[in-house]
Parts: C-alpha cells; structure tokens; sequence
C-alpha cells in the first residue's frame, strides 16, 4: 500500500535442537553434515553475524583411580615406617596373641607371636683356674650369652650380658676364689626375648702351696777335708741352693742357682777338715712354690790332708787358688776335692799350642764326674787366649792367670807344666815337659788311685 510502513518481520519459532548419538547436534561443528545456524536472537539483516555451535562445554576432571593409588600407596608408606620404628610392636604383639589360634600367612605380621625359647645343649666348663673358668654353650638359633655364678654362701654375681645373637656361646669367669664349688647358670635370649637356661657346676683349682714341689733322693758324696757334694731330685723343674754349717742354725748359703731343672747338684767348700756338718737342700719351681729338705749332716776328712805340707811338689797338698775363665766364672781348686785334678799351664807358645789338642782329646773322653781339666793361661791378655781357643777349636775349662800369680805357687819358669792332683789333693805327678800323645796323658792318670 502506498505511504505504507514496511512492518519487520516477525520472528519464527526455532525448532528444539535435536541431538545425535554422538552428544551433538545435526550439523555441529565438526560432525558429518554441519552447517551454521542463525540465532534466533540475531535480526535478519545484512550486519547479523553468524557463529558455529561447538557443542556443550566439557570439564576436566583428575582420574579416580589415580587418586586412590596414591592414597593406599602413602598410607602403606606410612605404615610400613611405624612398624619399623617400633610404633606398632605393641599393638601387632595383642593381634597376634589374638590370632594365635588362627593359621595365617608367615609373611604376615599379625602372624601367630613366636613362643618358642632356645635350646641349650653341649655345656661344658674348661680352662679351670684358681680364679677363673670358662663356659661354653650352643643354641639352636641365634640368641644372647650370660651367666650368673653362685658361691657356697648363696652370693650371686652376673657376667656382663653379651647382645651378640650367636649359636656358639663362650663367657669367662674370673674374680673367683680358689679350690671353692660354685653353681652356674648360663642363659640365651633370642630376638623374640625368649629365655632358655641351663645349669652345673665347677670346682676351681686349689691354691699352689709347698707341697706341691717335692724334694727326694738327697746324697752326700765326694768328701774331702775341705768340700763335698750334695745332690737331690725335686719332681718338677726348680731352682738349687743349700743352707749348710757346724750346727742346725746353718750360717752359710751356696749362691742360688736359677736354672731350673729336676736334677740338683752343688758343690761346697771351704770347709774345715775333720768337722760335722748340717745342711739342708731347698729348690723354688716357676710358680714360686718353695720345697726345704729335712736337716742331714756329713763328716769332712781329716787324715792325709791334715798331715800334708802344703807345696807345689809331689806328695804336698796343692796349693789353693781361685781364677777366672774367659767367660768371668770364678773357679777354686779346692771346689774339686773328691775327683783327680788335672792342670796345665801354657803360653802361647809352640809346645804349648801343641799341647792343648792332646788335652782337649783326653777332656772329651774322660767323665767329668771322675776328673776335672784345666788349662790355666799364665802372663797373657784375655784377647790372645781368646784367639788361641778360637784357632784350636778348645772347649776344655781355661782359667786367665793374666799376673802369673798362682804359676808362681807352683814354681812354674817356663811352659808347659802339668800336674795330676788326686781326689784327696795330693800332687801325685809333674811333668815340666809337653806330652807326645793322648795315651801318654791316661798312662798318668790310670797310675792315680
């Protein structure tokens, strides 16, 4: 109609969206067939824009089952830590004495609680002192080690608790006291804190006392007017000394001799002809125990000596004297009264170094018991003697006469000099000539009763 107002259209009702199997609608952007659609908001002119529809918006969500994971996985950390620590022990021990008739799993640890203490067998007791002992055990599983020890009188002590879990058990006793019975009881504690025991008993060892060293078989031999010996036997190694004089109070000691050994020799002199003597042999073993033989006496004698002039000659009594041997030993001639006595003296000299290999030949053959052998060194030094052993290869006794003192006694001008002194010490033969022979030397000592 002319003049008439253009009338805008009036919109259309949009249909509902109808919605595919995939949760889109006909058409969405995206899915097979989409087109664009006009609002029905938007007016129908040419500035109406157009958009595509996406659909409904999609949240993100965190996955369940991850979340659960991780929660079991901390909470089984945790746990696993508390047990470890100790935190559960208590509580694991009541579940388990409340399941303990319930077989379970062994890997569970609510399992039955273990009951069961150690068995103790093979006990013995070695190493047994007058203070101590040593007890040993074993166990069939790993477990402690200690013992309480009980004396007479009810005291108890316990060793220190060894925390070792060990099958093989070992503990020393020690601060006991001597020859006492004591009662023992040695327990084992496995890691469950179950305890197993076992007892016996030990007796130690008595304390060493004098009895224990014996002395036998004292002998008196040898008798001159001026020495004797005294021998004895003891039935351990000891030492030897002899307490000896004119009464029972003694007076005079020979020096200890620290050898220790069973059989004991030592020599006296000095003593005075024709005179009863009392004495009495002690020895001391390594432990310090002490054995003191009963009081005995000899008779020294007192004939021929008592009557003999003394002299370097034949038929006087040799005169007495006391050198050193190379080594410092102290010698006397008188200590050798009782066997035939044999000295040279030489120099270093021809016929004396010849000499001393004959002499040495006769010393290896004949018992020492029977004869005595020295070889005296008169006006040389110690070091040319020495060298003269040495070169000869000598083991015979050498005594050092480094001043020429005692040659003198014996009227000895030149080398060598040899005398034979009998048991008595008589000279009985001087030769002031060198021998030839080994069997000139025990000619001469066979011709001496």
């Amino acid at each position: 109609m002319p003049g008439a107002v253009p009338q805008a259209p009036i919109p259309q009702p949009i249909p509902p969206r109808q919605y595919g199997t995939d949760g889109q609608p006909p058409g969405a952007f995206g899915s097979p067939g989409a087109i664009p659609y006009v609002s029905a908001q938007q007016p129908s002119v040419s500035t109406q824009k157009t958009f595509v529809d996406t659909g409904p918006i999609r949240v993100r969500r965190f996955p369940t089952a991850l979340v659960a994971i991780l929660i079991i996985a901390i909470i089984g950390i945790l746990g696993f830590a508390a047990f470890k620590a100790g935190w559960l022990e208590a509580p694991l021990s009541n579940v388990q004495e409340f399941v303990s008739g319930i077989k379970l799993p062994q890997w569970l640890p609510i399992g039955p609680k273990d009951t069961t203490p150690p068995t103790i067998q093979n006990v013995s007791v070695s190493n047994i002192t007058m203070t101590g002992a040593v007890i040993t055990w074993q166990t069939d599983e790993l477990s402690t080690s200690q013992v309480m020890i009980c004396d007479p009188g009810g005291g108890c002590t316990w060793t220190e608790l060894d925390e070792n879990l060990v099958t093989n058990h070992s503990v020393s006793l020690s601060d006991l006291k001597s020859n006492t019975a004591y009662h023992f009881t040695a327990t084992s504690t496995d890691a469950k804190e179950n305890q197993a025991l076992a007892e016996g008993d030990l007796t130690t060892s008595a304390q060493a006392g004098a009895t224990t060293l014996t002395i036998s078989e004292v002998k008196v031999s040898n008798i001159t007017d001026l020495s004797t010996t005294i021998s004895w036997v003891t039935d351990k190694p000891a030492t030897s000394q002899i307490e000896y004089g004119t009464t029972d109070a003694y007076g005079s000691t020979t020096p200890l001799d620290q050898k220790l050994t069973t059989s004991h020799s030592a020599t006296l002199s000095g003593l005075k002809p024709n005179t009863i003597y009392h004495f009495k042999v002690k020895s001391k073993d390594a432990s310090g125990n002490e054995a003191t033989s009963q009081d005995q006496t000899f008779t020294t004698r007192g004939t021929v000596s008592v009557a003999a002039e003394i002299g370097p000659e034949v038929g006087k009594l040799a005169p007495d004297f006391t050198l050193p041997t190379l080594d410092g030993k102290k010698v006397s001639l008188s200590e050798f009264r009782g066997k035939i006595v044999m000295i040279n003296f030489w120099q270093d000299v021809q016929q004396s170094r010849n000499e001393l290999p004959l002499i040495q030949g006769v010393y290896g053959k004949w018992p020492q018991d029977k004869l005595a052998i020295f070889a005296i060194s008169w006006k040389q030094t110690p070091a040319v003697v020495q060298s003269v052993v040495n070169s000869k290869g000598l083991t015979l006794p050498i005594l050092i006469d480094e001043t020429g003192e005692v040659a003198e006694k014996y009227d000895v001008a030149h080398s060598p000099v040899t005398l034979f002194i009998d048991a008595q010490g008589i000279i009985k033969d001087r030769k002031d000539y060198p021998f030839k022979t080994e069997a000139q030397i025990e000619s001469v000592l066979n011709s001496i009763p």
